[in-house]
């Protein structure tokens, strides 16, 4: 197995990490956020070829700063920006779009499922964030999209 893909491996146990965590506390740590760029970096020097990690910062900027904007007017919480911006950094350009779709549907779908077991199961005094509060985790459709980026696309 080559460097550059237990980079992805890493990457994925992150996502499902801050999906995981999100879930149970409704925050997802500045440390998790903040890995994504770390092992961006790792994967920067171990890649011979960089011009593709080029584009692939411009596309995390960019979705950053649209983040960024989302947060200003309150759609999106500051770890969920954080971590959207981070996982972009693992996207290549010509996977972006489709992962982009992906993001869209896992989040109806997740939107749609959150919901149901909520009115099913939920609770105010639940020690789970997700069931004692009325919040959709952005971390679940990003943390899916990711994955998919990373494995399927």
């Amino acid at each position: 197995m080559m460097a550059p893909e237990l980079v992805n491996y890493a990457m994925a146990a992150v996502l499902i990490a801050a999906m995981l965590i999100e879930l149970r506390t409704g925050r997802i740590p500045n440390w998790i956020a903040a890995t994504p760029l770390l092992l961006f970096v790792v994967l920067a020097f171990i890649t011979p070829d960089r011009t593709a990690l080029y584009w692939q910062i411009g596309l995390a900027v960019a979705v950053f700063v649209g983040g960024l904007a989302l947060f200003a007017v309150g759609g999106m919480g500051a770890g969920a920006v954080k971590l959207l911006g981070g996982t972009v950094l693992f996207v290549p350009l010509s996977k972006a779009f489709f992962t982009f779709l992906a993001f869209l549907a896992y989040f109806f779908i997740c939107a749609f499922v959150v919901i149901q077991i909520r009115k099913l199961a939920g609770s105010e005094d639940s020690k789970w964030h997700v069931m004692a509060k009325q919040v959709i985790p952005l971390s679940l459709p990003i943390g899916l999209a990711g994955l998919t980026a990373l494995f399927y696309l």
